[in-house]
């Protein structure tokens, strides 16, 4: 009798944790549906005085699912879309940004790269509208504008 109960209490963990883990389930050992993708376009405008090139090692629109604390959260690369390298030295540049995951974009702008460290980035110009944040839905297509202006950068973490 004793060595009964000592096997149905060591059982009992291993089937609590059984039932904890089955009942999170959703749909088996399927991945989750996918959301899909949509588009990302926009209108960068440049005021005021543009940094030396040495300053200006890489410049991109930056568009994240989260609000970052800081620079480490730029490892978050599955939350964030980077569009391709802008152009340097314009008034104005219009963008693309295809295959943007579907969901809601928190914190979003143009991003400089100023120094050779791999965390050496910083925002220069964020997206304001609707407090900056919003939402891209599967096949379609959402226009943000940002200002940039290198002299006066938003303040990070926001």
């Amino acid at each position: 009798l004793l060595c009964r109960m000592r096997l149905s209490v060591s059982i009992l963990p291993f089937v609590l944790l059984t039932v904890a883990l089955c009942s999170g389930c959703d749909s088996g050992l399927e991945p989750p549906e996918d959301a899909g993708t949509g588009v990302i376009e926009g209108v960068i405008t440049y005021v005021g005085e543009w940094p030396p090139e040495s300053e200006l090692r890489d410049l991109r629109f930056i568009a994240m699912r989260f609000i970052p604390r800081d620079t480490t959260d730029f490892f978050r690369l599955n939350d964030m879309v980077i569009g391709d390298g802008l152009p340097r030295f314009v008034d104005r540049h219009t963008f693309r940004i295809e295959n943007a995951p579907s969901g809601t974009y928190f914190y979003s702008g143009v991003a400089q790269k100023y120094g050779p460290d791999l965390l050496d980035w910083g925002p220069v110009g964020v997206v304001e509208a609707n407090g900056g944040v919003f939402t891209i839905g599967r096949d379609e297509r959402v226009f943000v504008e940002v200002t940039v202006d290198f002299a006066h950068p938003p303040p990070f973490p926001p």
